[in-house]
């Protein structure tokens, strides 16, 4: 991975970060980092996600809002919207690789996951999505973004590769 990549942040990574281990009460430090790395074009998520995390009524929500807002990207520029056909396309013929229940829950519209690969896929070189989730091979139940991100060649990698590659520090 280049050191100059976009990251691309999945809701898993703001949600369980905010309830678990870098919990508003003691990880500012986490919080400010990402601001700061967005502020430098290095993080960014998109409107999707922020649509999931402004469900809740917590404090993720508040920075989400306060802090972060104008780094959730845009999903409606026509080539995001073209790259989101062409994952629904895809995600049609995965019968039998998955479930109906899994393909209708990739497919629905306000899931944020198949709308960030479909950000991705405007620049396979430079951006690289974090999330938590793991590729997992004969799973039938769940599409999970790494085998999605494989199947269309865009990078991905955990929370802590990320903060790996962008040097944070406590």
């Amino acid at each position: 991975m280049s050191s100059q990549n976009l990251y691309l942040l999945d809701a898993n990574i703001l949600i369980t970060a905010a309830r678990d281990f870098y919990n508003f009460d003691f990880g500012n430090n986490f919080w400010d980092f990402l601001v700061r790395k967005a502020e430098d074009n290095r993080i960014k998520s998109i409107d999707k996600v922020y649509d999931e995390i402004i469900g809740g009524n917590d404090r993720l929500k508040e920075w989400a809002e306060t802090d972060f807002f104008e780094h959730f990207l845009d999903t409606t520029e026509d080539e995001v919207l073209n790259n989101y056909s062409k994952l629904m396309e895809w995600a049609e013929k995965q019968k039998g690789k998955y479930s109906q229940n899994a393909i209708n829950a990739f497919i629905k519209e306000n899931n944020a996951d198949p709308w960030l690969i479909a950000y991705a896929m405007k620049n396979k070189q430079k951006i690289v999505i974090v999330t938590f989730e793991k590729k997992v091979d004969n799973i039938k139940r769940k599409i999970p973004i790494p085998n999605v991100c494989e199947e269309f060649s865009i990078e991905y990698c955990d929370l802590y590769q990320m903060l790996k590659n962008l040097k944070f520090r406590f």
